[in-house]
């Protein structure tokens, strides 16, 4: 753009400060919400307002100096991004450059008015560009210090830190007081955009989600609002599933816990079963922690040891001698019923309707093989503890 004549730029520097203040009366009367904002972030817009028509003055006096637009919001903190949004901030630069395309063509000469209108108009345009890049800087650090309060949080659980868990995850946002569970999965290649998006596709099955990358690994934890309670664990285990189907990697669903405190067990049993996985080939995607169990025994999980005997051992035993000997003597011997039947001095439908009921009452059926390698565990675990006890 050509220079102003010295009429015009003396012109604008009289009218700069009329401006100024036609341009915040503009604000106020346009923008309801404004009037509600404490004093001082109205009084950092104030500056950014009267920074920007300065600024605007200046360019136009001298359009050889080097004037950058992304200055005028070096008078407000980057927590005002925080207090109002950009459509708002947008809204208010709109308003501003109305009153200067309004009055500063009118007070200068004539010949000028198309040079100042147009000139107003470019700098507007590059505000609105500084505003959108400033907001995307303060989106992305946010973005960051959310991750890192996450994985902080995760730290805790895995450290077994049940108070210091519960303190990291609130401030991390975390506000239900319901059950948790987690998962671990395989996810290489996630970079900060796609957990980005992996945050806000959690939020669509749960409110309360922590997501940490730990190499090419994802570890998310997931809460239901609801107080504890069965039908609120089962949403817990319904949404965990459905997030683990939609990553695409292999996934490990760890228990549900009764509340943040504990997530860091079932976040070490989904850990472990992510690590066990590769020795059973046919394992579905995803998978539940506790169907991974033998694989993690063999592994050396000691949490897979407790928890085999608290949901296998322990219910087997619970049913009596005749139960648990019945299922022992059918796995040693094969699988084979008239065997069984004949070294237990039964007939074969009495060994048919003890495995029918330990079937019933515990869970796993003794004649599948998947099954039957999980009894078989758990009663191999449980002698072993017997024997650690004498």
């Amino acid at each position: 753009m050509d220079e102003l004549s010295t009429p015009a730029v003396e012109a604008l520097r009289r009218a700069q400060t009329s401006i100024i203040e036609h341009s915040l009366d503009r604000v106020s009367a346009s923008h309801p919400w404004y009037r509600t904002l404490p004093a001082e972030p109205r009084h950092q817009i104030e500056a950014v307002a009267s920074l920007g028509v300065t600024m605007f003055v200046d360019s136009v006096a001298d359009p050889s100096a080097e004037v950058s637009p992304g200055g005028i919001f070096s008078v407000a903190p980057e927590r005002l991004t925080g207090t109002i949004t950009l459509g708002q901030t947008l809204g208010l630069v709109r308003s501003v450059l109305d009153v200067v395309v309004e009055e500063a063509p009118e007070v200068v000469p004539e010949r000028d008015h198309d040079r100042v209108a147009i000139a107003a108009l470019s700098f507007g345009r590059d505000i609105g560009f500084t505003a959108a890049e400033v907001y995307a800087r303060a989106a992305e650090a946010r973005g960051a210090w959310d991750a890192r309060l996450e994985s902080v949080a995760v730290d805790a659980m895995l450290h077994d830190a049940p108070e210091d868990a519960v303190t990291r995850a609130g401030t991390a946002g975390w506000h239900g007081t319901g059950p948790v569970a987690t998962i671990a999965a395989r996810t290489p290649g996630l970079d900060a955009l796609g957990t980005s998006r992996l945050r806000h596709e959690c939020r669509q099955h749960t409110s309360d989600v922590l997501v940490s990358v730990r190499g090419d690994s994802v570890i998310i934890v997931i809460g239901a609002a609801a107080p504890d309670g069965t039908a609120a664990e089962h949403e817990v285990d319904q949404a965990a599933l459905a997030i683990a189907k939609e990553l695409g990697g292999a996934a490990v669903i760890g228990p549900v816990v009764p509340t943040v405190a504990q997530a860091g067990r079932s976040l070490r049993a989904a850990l472990a079963g992510l690590r066990a996985l590769p020795g059973w080939h046919e394992a579905p995607n995803p998978v539940h922690a506790d169907d991974l169990l033998p694989e993690r025994l063999l592994a050396g999980d000691e949490l897979a040891t407790e928890r085999i005997l608290a949901l296998v051992t322990k219910p087997l035993h619970e049913m009596g001698d005749p139960f648990e000997e019945t299922v022992a003597t059918y796995l040693a011997l094969g699988g084979s019923l008239e065997a069984t039947a004949r070294t237990l001095f039964v007939h074969a439908n009495t060994v048919r309707y003890r495995l029918g009921r330990v079937s019933e009452q515990v869970g796993w059926d003794a004649t599948d093989p998947r099954d039957g390698l999980m009894l078989h565990l758990a009663i191999i675990a449980g002698r072993l503890a017997e024997g650690r006890e004498v």
